[in-house]
């Protein structure tokens, strides 16, 4: 995927100021009366030049600030607008109600704990929620699911098209038609999904990442995308007057802090069913541990039963990156609406206990997979509810 493609317009049928109207094979036209701005120049009344200068393709964080600023521009377009109607009460293939009801269904069968958390949420936040999760679920799902052998970049290249079609109106099936609503009632942009899809492309081509530097561009894609998908729908809290961007770095805090978890997390599984190694080359240099042996899983020695000191101060390494990396996120968790604050902190809570509980394994990721356990889970609520509410009772 071309990094520049962070400018195109988000939804071509739409434009700031004018009736939105939107005709396709799959939906019937719709039209509605408030403004729906869908890039920043349309939105702020910039004028384009006349003769862009091309471009070069963004590269590493770069790839992260142009969706987060294209993100915020439309966030407060629309915020200044006010957001429009819903464009979809039917499409061709059906009862739009059931295309979220099959969302909410699959986000219950497959992330359990993550649908209990939208429980928390509006009953409008918590379907669109559900309409990002099964998209980036079926995303994630072509390069790690049971066909991904065959998933090609061609086979990419449709999905992304499938995805243009969506944000223009035209939802290929139902699961698409609950995004392609979704998009229409929150200021989502499109180009996080875009980026998504550019983590799908690295994991068909790449298996190693050289430095922390490309795994952050990595983790982005796959995780800080999400965020940046997310925030519009759970909302800003109508007291924050501070600037968006606070906001938004948090949440890209989080869904770092979050897929480097996973990372760890990992490390065992992936090097011996995947071949993969997500940790940085540089920094297992440093600590003076090979390759092969993250490969090979010798580094945790099965007849005494430890863990190889270098390796165990390379994850200590790691775990107080992670460990610090939530903590940057947690001054954005309370700028969000009251009703998405709950949940939040308690991904942020147990995710954090994930990396208690590799501490707990002695750093063995090799052959121990930590979790927390369903006990630990229901203790963690009340905190989470407390760090939640505490922000509502300052206000």
């Amino acid at each position: 995927m071309a990094a520049g493609a962070c400018a195109a317009a988000v939804r071509p049928c739409a434009q700031a100021g004018k009736n939105r109207q939107c005709s396709s094979r799959r939906t019937a036209a719709v039209t509605t009366t408030t403004p729906n701005p869908t890039s920043s120049s349309a939105a702020l009344g910039a004028v384009a030049p006349a003769a862009p200068r091309q471009q070069r393709p963004l590269v590493g964080r770069e790839v992260e600030e142009a969706a987060m600023w294209e993100q915020i521009k439309l966030h407060e377009a629309w915020a200044g607008a006010g957001a429009p109607a819903g464009v979809l009460s039917q499409w061709q293939g059906g009862d739009l109600q059931q295309a979220y009801d099959r969302c909410g269904e699959v986000t219950s069968e497959y992330a359990k704990t993550f649908f209990l958390g939208t429980q928390l949420m509006t009953p409008e936040q918590a379907k669109a929620i559900w309409a990002i999760y099964v998209w980036c679920r079926r995303t994630d799902e072509l390069v790690d699911g049971p066909n991904a052998s065959r998933i090609t970049p061609a086979a990419l290249d449709r999905w992304e098209n499938r995805l243009e079609a969506l944000f223009e109106g035209r939802p290929y099936d139902a699961l698409d038609a609950a995004l392609t609503d979704t998009i229409s009632r929150f200021p989502v942009h499109i180009q996080p999904f875009r980026d998504m899809i550019g983590g799908m492309r690295m994991d068909l081509v790449k298996s190693r990442y050289e430095s922390y530097d490309e795994l952050y561009d990595y983790c982005y894609r796959v995780a800080g995308t999400v965020a940046l998908m997310s925030v519009p729908v759970m909302g800003i809290d109508k007291s924050y007057k501070g600037p968006l961007e606070t906001v938004y770095r948090s949440a890209l805090a989080l869904g770092t802090a979050n897929q480097l978890t996973n990372i760890l997390r990992d490390v065992g599984e992936d090097a011996s069913q995947r071949n993969r190694i997500y940790v940085p080359l540089d920094e297992l240099a440093a600590f003076k541990i090979r390759e092969e042996e993250v490969l090979n899983g010798t580094l945790f020695a099965a007849s005494t039963g430890r863990i190889d000191d270098r390796w165990r101060a390379f994850m200590q390494f790691q775990i107080e990156r992670a460990r610090q990396i939530f903590t940057d996120a947690e001054a954005g968790v309370n700028q969000l609406d009251a009703e998405a604050r709950w949940p939040v902190w308690t991904a942020l809570v147990l995710y954090r206990q994930i990396l208690d509980a590799i501490e707990a394994n002695d750093y063995n990721n090799f052959t121990q997979r930590a979790y927390v356990p369903k006990w630990r889970k229901l203790l963690s609520l009340p905190a989470a509810y407390a760090r939640a509410t505490m922000q509502q009772l300052q206000h």
